[in-house]
């Protein structure tokens, strides 16, 4: 039994609508369809999910254990050493205005951070166009395979080979809507096809997590 055909059983069970669950957590009816339909296995929502509709979070993911989560809130449950795991560092995002960047591929290497997505990766910021929330030589971890949601930092790559980091705003009417992370800049626009596509940022990491190749 798949994500997707446990997330179906556990609807069925608990009488819960793709509407319902996608507005109790946050996220677009089409996004829980996605995941019942097995468009997609990976999304920082599942926790939420299974918390909504009292399921067992590790059940609902892998199959592991029983359906039903017989867990209080307030209990603490041991679960492991965090995880190991490094990434790919693919370039050098150096920074111009508004969020936007150049990319410097010869920069390369790997990121200590574990990602349950495998095709995850990390860039290095240069420039302090985004300061304070990314400084320059931190790095931010994207995650392509998780569906971004409203709020959500995200790297949009738009067909004429522009790159930026903005936060996701919204996306309805075929148009999508960025704010950007340094307030003295204005929201931007953008339709669909405009737009070649749009990934997950899920953390800005230290530099101290940074393996050059040699040390690999």
């Amino acid at each position: 039994m798949s994500l997707a055909d446990r997330l179906t059983l556990a609807m069925r069970i608990k009488g819960i609508s793709q509407a319902a669950l996608g507005e109790s957590v946050g996220v677009s009816q089409t996004t829980i369809w996605k995941l019942m339909n097995g468009k997609t296995s990976s999304n920082r929502k599942l926790y939420e999910i299974a918390d909504f509709m009292k399921v067992n979070l590790d059940w609902l993911i892998s199959g592991d254990g029983e359906m039903e989560n017989n867990h209080q809130k307030n209990e603490i449950e041991y679960i492991g050493n965090i995880k190991e795991g490094s990434i790919i560092v693919k370039g050098e995002a150096i920074m111009k205005t508004d969020g936007a960047f150049q990319m410097n591929e010869d920069f390369n290497g790997r990121l200590k951070f574990h990602s349950d997505d495998p095709n995850a990766f990390a860039l290095k910021i240069k420039g302090d166009s985004m300061f304070p929330r990314i400084n320059s030589g931190e790095f931010v971890v994207i995650e392509p395979n998780i569906i971004p949601s409203s709020g959500d930092e995200v790297l949009v790559r738009t067909k004429d080979g522009s790159n930026m980091i903005k936060k996701l705003e919204f996306h309805r009417d075929c148009t999508y809507r960025f704010t950007s992370i340094n307030q003295n800049h204005p929201p931007i626009t953008l339709d669909e096809d405009m737009v070649e596509k749009i990934m997950f940022v899920s953390a800005i990491v230290k530099s101290v997590r940074y393996l050059d190749t040699q040390d690999i």
